[in-house]
């Protein structure tokens, strides 16, 4: 878990000394309605928030102030001369719902397995209400924090959904999503589903799309690559980024990435490299605009 943090460390440290130097540049420019930078992942550290070790300011009157280590966000945030200030913050929460826990002691949502990284997660009872914060990778949630929730909180799941038939049920994991029936998803969207849990299902009475409200025209995003379908289209799990590949077998759905993204055009960049000065020449190209 340490290595994963100073490796987080050093990519968020190369994002930092790209952006620095296009800060003139992001202010002037207005991509997709919003002025800014998305970045989206895990809170490691408050005071405001780091998120994935970079540290945000916020107004403290907002709902960002209950935010904790563990805590998975999507963050609007702008560079003001070395400091970034977030404009707007929203919680992912990709599963809440019921702890189900099978004989063998796997542990699922509504049917959607979880793969916890807290230990203290470990000792909650099933059918508990809970809160799960992580990040998808095919069909299942790496937990970076489960909290505690209400039984008096709707279910819910967030997600990337495939396999979209207009007007047929959803599938997302191994949650089946019912109650509204769709007809402007396409594969590679990013769903929020909210209602009410019935075993490994969803009755869904609320369905928003989306990662922002508008996507801004550069987001950074650590994520797991989805398997192509069979047209070529994969995506960074949960991003709401797709793209295209004529060699699927170079798509690893099991390694973690760090991806940069501008006006559409997905730019990996190998989350394991530690040196914070070579990731900061190839996020510096994404955030310029200059992909090859």
């Amino acid at each position: 878990m340490m290595r994963r943090l100073r490796i987080l460390a050093a990519a968020i440290l190369a994002i930092w000394i790209a952006c620095a130097a296009l800060a003139e540049t992001e202010d002037t420019e207005r991509e997709g309605g919003i002025l800014g930078t998305g970045i989206v992942g895990t809170i490691t550290a408050l005071g405001s928030i780091y998120v994935n070790g970079q540290h945000i300011l916020f107004d403290p009157d907002t709902d960002a102030a209950k935010l904790l280590p563990g805590h998975t966000v999507a963050v609007i945030a702008r560079l003001d001369g070395a400091q970034w200030h977030a404009s707007h913050i929203r919680q992912i929460l990709p599963l809440v719902g019921p702890l189900q826990i099978s004989a063998d002691g796997q542990r699922s949502i509504m049917g959607t397995p979880i793969i916890l990284l807290d230990e203290d997660a470990a000792d909650i009872p099933a059918d508990t209400w809970v809160a799960v914060s992580g990040l998808w990778q095919s069909g299942q949630v790496i937990a970076t924090r489960i909290d505690r929730a209400s039984p008096d909180m709707r279910a819910r799941i967030e997600g990337t959904v495939f396999d979209v038939i207009p007007g047929q049920p959803l599938h997302l994991g191994g949650t089946a999503i019912g109650g509204l029936l769709p007809s402007h998803l396409e594969d590679g969207d990013v769903i929020r589903a909210i209602g009410e849990a019935d075993g490994n299902s969803l009755q869904v009475s609320q369905l928003e799309t989306g990662v922002f409200a508008s996507a801004p025209g550069v987001v950074l995003i650590e994520g797991y690559f989805s398997v192509p379908t069979a047209s070529g289209l994969y995506t960074v799990l949960g991003s709401n980024i797709v793209s295209y590949t004529d060699n699927p077998a170079m798509i690893d759905p099991a390694a973690r990435q760090f991806v940069c993204s501008r006006k559409g055009q997905m730019f990996p960049v190998n989350a394991d490299e530690p040196e914070a000065e070579g990731l900061s020449s190839v996020l510096s190209d994404c955030l310029s605009g200059h992909v090859e």
